[in-house]
């Protein structure tokens, strides 16, 4: 299992398009324009993102922005067995919104179906084939000059994980509904308490260890997991990462483009995982505000982590960068921690990062 891509439902898919490409090094693949809805395919190495938007009210991703703001709508897996996934699915209740067809493009041929997840999450589902690294139901027009950033070459290579938030006692049920739907297990699981508010979650992970998904819940009424549900009018997908090669090489790159969430300089203070890195990079990791994790069964391994603001109008949605050596898995405890209380501080003192750069994301 993989995953293939994700698809965002926003309100102008050219202008998010750009901004992607301008902002993290994103590439334009191709476009299609129906009658009734505009969609963009740019890719950064194996991470795909198809953004669309409505052109008139007969568009489904108006009627998706008529109940929620900007943000994920499907996460689109490559499965094995399209037909047994979809069966499987159906005696679980899960809604089928388009019956398994075969898909023909330039590009070769695909079977594919498309089901609901959990509460207004869609999912395409793609049986597993030759084909290229993304596979996309849409009848795309390739870009002739295919339009570029200008940044030197990113490091960021697939789409790591992603978060999808559930309201307060849902967790259990929603990571059942996973688990049986696609086989995953419990990775890891995890209680972030803060002096105000908290959450839970259990990050998940697929039989192959190809997909990590996880699932928050908050635990009190003014968790800013509950602010998210809140603000996006119900569950959703909360953030993803991209996975980098050199995290220190992409900030450096990024952070003059990106506002990125900050950390108080005492998290730095007594950060065992700052010694098994060198003094130029232990110098770096703390200028850029890294988040940095070890494995406690493997003291060498790393988990880097950096998070933007949100990059929508409404502050629901941001983007994480992660790097993992020497065979770093899961997620950081202290990682969690440092994040979770980062979005706090955010939301309650900070303005979304749309209001600094409102000419690129509305």
């Amino acid at each position: 299992m993989k995953i293939d891509h994700v698809h965002f439902y926003t309100r102008n898919a050219a202008r998010t398009k750009d901004w992607f490409i301008g902002k993290v090094g994103f590439q334009a693949i191709g476009n299609c324009i129906s009658q009734h809805t505009q969609t963009e395919l740019i890719a950064l190495n194996s991470a795909y993102f198809v953004i669309s938007s409505p052109l008139n009210s007969a568009s489904p991703v108006a009627q998706y922005l008529n109940h929620h703001p900007e943000g994920v709508a499907d996460v689109a897996f490559r499965v094995k067995n399209l037909a047994a996934t979809i069966e499987r699915s159906r005696r679980l209740g899960v809604k089928t919104v388009q019956n398994i067809q075969l898909w023909r493009s330039s590009l070769g041929k695909f079977k594919f179906a498309q089901i609901t997840g959990w509460q207004d999450l869609q999912h395409t589902l793609i049986e597993e084939t030759g084909q290229p690294d993304c596979c996309i139901p849409i009848a795309l027009k390739p870009y002739k000059i295919r339009h570029t950033s200008k940044s030197s070459q990113s490091n960021l290579t697939q789409i790591d994980h992603i978060v999808l938030n559930v309201a307060q006692g849902k967790l259990d049920p929603a990571v059942k509904l996973y688990q049986e739907l696609f086989n995953f297990e419990v990775q890891q699981s995890f209680k972030i308490q803060t002096s105000s508010s908290g959450l839970t979650s259990q990050a998940l992970i697929d039989d192959e260890g190809e997909v990590q998904f996880n699932i928050n819940q908050p635990t009190t009424a003014n968790s800013q997991i509950q602010e998210f549900i809140d603000v996006n009018r119900g569950s959703g997908i909360q953030h993803l990462a991209l996975r980098s090669q050199n995290l220190i090489a992409d900030v450096a790159q990024l952070q003059q483009k990106l506002k990125f969430l900050t950390v108080p300089q005492t998290y730095y203070d007594s950060l065992k995982p700052l010694l098994f890195l060198n003094v130029a990079e232990r110098t770096a990791i703390i200028q850029q505000q890294i988040l940095v994790d070890s494995d406690r069964t493997n003291p060498q391994s790393l988990l880097m982590q950096i998070f933007t603001q949100p990059i929508f109008e409404q502050p629901t949605f941001f983007l994480e960068l992660i790097e993992r050596r020497h065979s770093a898995q899961g997620f950081g405890q202290g990682n969690f921690q440092a994040l979770f209380e980062a979005v706090e501080r955010q939301s309650k003192h900070l303005p979304p990062i749309h209001n600094h750069d409102r000419t690129t994301m509305q």
